[in-house]
């Protein structure tokens, strides 16, 4: 019996050792297959489809940018017109709002005992001439010392400029216009009593006619004297004329500069203080005609195009816009020849690259094909 004990043990040992020795899942009966399938059943990784956009091919043409203002209309030359002396007023012979011609008489003022003091000087001239006269004859035949001559020469000199001076003070009691123009307003009517230096009258010159704006301090150095522009003013009317003053002092309030626009054949009816709308030609600069559609914005907040490159990859170009014509603009800050994304480029990404599609010609009427 305690052989037999011996031997189950030992049976016992060797079936634990072989146990032991065996992996689990050959104990189990299972076995490791490769359950991947052939290779003729393994689909390639699906590329993702290019997105589609249109593509024009702009090329740079010379264009003359605008600088668009906000003016107002105003004369070349406004006169407030204000009496030398003192008195009553008399007359006034023009209306207010009718044209005068130069030197033409505005107000007149009672001139008082002027007209007789300028006759009583006149007698008096006379009298100096005849007494130089007859010294300088008796002086000539040695009747006469040079002295006496001297002083009846002295004497008719002072004659002649209190005279001149009384002449003067008789015409500045009339108040004369001292160019060709309008009479704006007249301040006084006849029985006023006016005092040296008080405004009596507005005067206007109609032509030229001016067109004042102010420019910004960041486009001032692109303006100059001689420029070409436009004005167009509320009523509807587009006005032609040069630029023919540039400030180059900054106003304090506003820190921008005073531009002149001279018009010079205005309208009859132009009046002063309309609003206008005025547009500055520039000297003429590369710039390629786009539609405004075209214009998007990147991350930075910069505005441009979406362009593509030689490899249909999308680039971002920022631009600057010039003009505007109807729905289409003039932008500079691109390549002589460029491909502008015009329809799609909302959808596309930098460095994306797209499948181009050409824009489609225009027809004749001006739509898309």
């Amino acid at each position: 019996m305690r052989r037999s004990l011996l031997v189950a043990f030992a049976l016992s040992a060797a079936l634990a050792s072989w146990f032991a020795s065996r992996p689990l899942s050959e104990l189990l009966g299972l076995e490791r297959r490769d359950v991947s399938p052939p290779d003729a059943l393994v689909e390639p990784p699906r590329a993702r489809p290019l997105t589609p956009v249109r593509v024009t091919e702009s090329l740079a043409r010379p264009t003359a940018p605008e600088l668009l203002l906000s003016g107002v209309t105003e004369p070349a030359r406004t006169v407030i017109l204000r009496a030398e002396l003192s008195g009553r007023v008399l007359e006034t012979p023009v209306a207010q709002g009718a044209r005068v011609e130069a030197g033409a008489p505005i107000v007149r003022l009672d001139p008082r005992e002027r007209p007789e003091r300028v006759r009583e000087l006149e007698a008096r001239l006379a009298q100096r001439e005849l007494e130089f006269e007859a010294a300088s004859r008796l002086g000539a035949r040695g009747f006469q010392a040079e002295t006496r001559v001297a002083e009846a020469r002295a004497a008719l000199e002072e004659a002649r400029a209190r005279l001149k001076e009384a002449r003067a003070e008789l015409e500045r009691s009339v108040v004369r216009a001292p160019f060709a123009g309008r009479l704006e307003r007249r301040l006084v009517e006849v029985g006023d009593f006016v005092e040296v230096g008080r405004e009596v009258a507005v005067l206007v010159e109609p032509r030229p006619f001016l067109i004042v704006a102010r420019a910004p301090e960041s486009r001032v150095h692109e303006l100059a004297a001689g420029l070409s522009g436009s004005a167009r003013l509320a009523d509807g009317r587009v006005l032609e004329g040069r630029l023919r003053f540039v400030a180059r002092r900054a106003e304090d309030a506003t820190r921008t500069f005073r531009v002149e626009l001279e018009i010079p054949d205005p309208p009859e009816d132009l009046a002063a203080g309309v609003t206008a709308r005025l547009a500055i030609r520039l000297p003429e600069v590369p710039a390629h005609r786009l539609p405004a559609s075209a214009l998007v914005l990147d991350d930075a907040g910069r505005i441009g195009v979406r362009l593509v490159d030689e490899e249909d990859r999308v680039r971002f170009a920022p631009v600057v816009v010039l003009r505007a014509e109807g729905g289409m603009l003039w932008l500079s800050g691109l390549p002589e020849r460029a491909r502008v994304i015009t329809t799609g480029q909302g959808f596309v990404g930098e460095g994306e690259r797209v499948l181009v599609r050409p824009e489609p010609p225009a027809r004749t009427d001006g739509s898309a094909a």
